[in-house]
């Protein structure tokens, strides 16, 4: 790690809108946040020094209520163990491709299978309704012929009466 970037903001939201800008910047990585209690949030940056300087003056600026910054700060080379400290912080952790993978896959199951059955659900319950309209409509057309012939028989027995 070449230089060491952390800007401070009041609330999560700032932190976020912050952390987009600065990584949008340049090419820095989030090494993590630490939400510091009383609404005060820090987000941690890695990389070079320049890139990093840009990064947090951007998202410092980008900041939609100035407000909202506390404050920022960049470290050319960081000591030892302020980095082993920072490892502690919560966000990234180093960890294999595979499991990450793996976490994918256990979420786009958990997301996929209540979506399937809803889809199943609702494909169940339209055949069940096509099936009712069909039987709702061959009972009304029946009964609609049996009225149609009723009125037919009732029409020339009325006219030879009249005669």
């Amino acid at each position: 790690m070449n230089s060491l970037g952390v800007i401070e903001t009041r609330g999560l939201t700032a932190a976020i809108q912050a952390a987009d800008a600065a990584c949008k910047a340049a090419n820095v990585e989030i090494i993590g946040y630490r939400k510091v209690g009383s609404g005060l949030v820090s987000v941690c940056f890695q990389g070079e020094i320049s890139a990093v300087r840009t990064a947090v003056d951007h998202g410092v600026d980008v900041v939609s209520q100035k407000e909202l910054v506390i404050g920022s700060l960049v470290i050319a080379r960081p000591e030892a163990s302020v980095i082993t400290k920072l490892l502690t912080i919560k966000g990234k952790k180093k960890a294999p491709i595979v499991a990450e993978k793996v976490q994918e896959t256990a979420i786009e199951a958990r997301v996929e299978a209540p979506v399937k059955n809803e889809i199943e659900h609702i494909e169940a319950t339209k055949e069940i309704a096509d099936l009712q309209a069909q039987n709702i409509a061959s009972e009304t057309k029946a009964v609609t012929d049996k009225a149609q012939s009723s009125k037919k028989e009732l029409k020339p027995e009325s006219r030879k009466g009249k005669k």
